[in-house]
């Protein structure tokens, strides 16, 4: 009986990851040509009580786990440098490719819920699990192609050819130019604010989930990997 629910869970497992196939490369193409469709999709689709949310799309922190995770691969294909062994705790967490990966993943999901938090703050509603979730959502599916292209565009610069600076940058620009725009919008409509109001609302959410991030980096940085646990 057990290994009939082992295969019974692994047939679906085979076949949830094999529609990512084709609802990836789709739920990514309508992100980036319609960002502000997606983001009323999620908070639509989590309105409903059945079990076909999102059946049509990649729903919103999968797309971000899985923009990573391409990322990542992305990252093996071209990385370069060498391991660091200075004993800290970031070269422990780059010396393991599954910890590396979940830290990307909260690095990139630090801004999601930065926007998400900023959301609920300006219109006044209480910031909670609850009232977190649909904004929530509905950043992550405008913080994932974001996460996407940024990580390549950073994993470019470690190829030795002299055009992937360039293209580095520009990728780098143009996907910041994006971002920026789409979140300006999304805020736009969710607090009613002016345009330019709304476009300084989202450098705010840039330099809280940079602030967070660097700073969390930092301390991985310049923390002895055995601190914690002799502490």
């Amino acid at each position: 009986m057990d290994f009939l629910k082992i295969l019974k869970s692994f047939e679906e497992f085979v076949y949830e990851a094999l529609t990512w196939v084709v609802l990836l490369p789709r739920t990514l193409v309508r992100t980036l040509l319609h960002p502000d469709r997606m983001t009323a999709y999620a908070a639509h689709e989590l309105s409903r009580t059945d079990d076909t949310r999102f059946s049509d799309a990649i729903s919103p922190p999968l797309l971000l786990i899985l923009c990573v995770l391409l990322a990542h691969l992305f990252d093996l294909g071209v990385r370069a440098q060498v391991p660091d062994t200075s004993g800290s705790l970031a070269a422990v967490i780059l010396a393991s490719e599954e910890t590396l990966l979940l830290y990307r993943t909260i690095t990139f999901g630090v801004w999601a819920l930065a926007g998400a938090t900023y959301a609920l703050v300006r219109v006044r509603q209480p910031v909670n699990r609850e009232s977190l979730r649909q904004p929530f959502y509905e950043q992550c599916y405008l913080v994932a192609p974001f996460a996407l292209v940024l990580s390549c565009a950073m994993s470019l610069l470690l190829m030795p050819q002299p055009w992937t600076n360039t293209a580095s940058a520009c990728l780098t620009l143009v996907m910041l130019a994006w971002f920026w725009l789409v979140q300006a919008a999304w805020i736009r409509r969710r607090t009613r604010l002016p345009w330019w109001r709304c476009l300084g609302a989202v450098a705010i959410v840039l330099l809280v989930g940079g602030s967070i991030n660097a700073t969390v980096g930092y301390l991985l940085a310049h923390t002895a990997a055995g601190a914690l646990a002799s502490g």
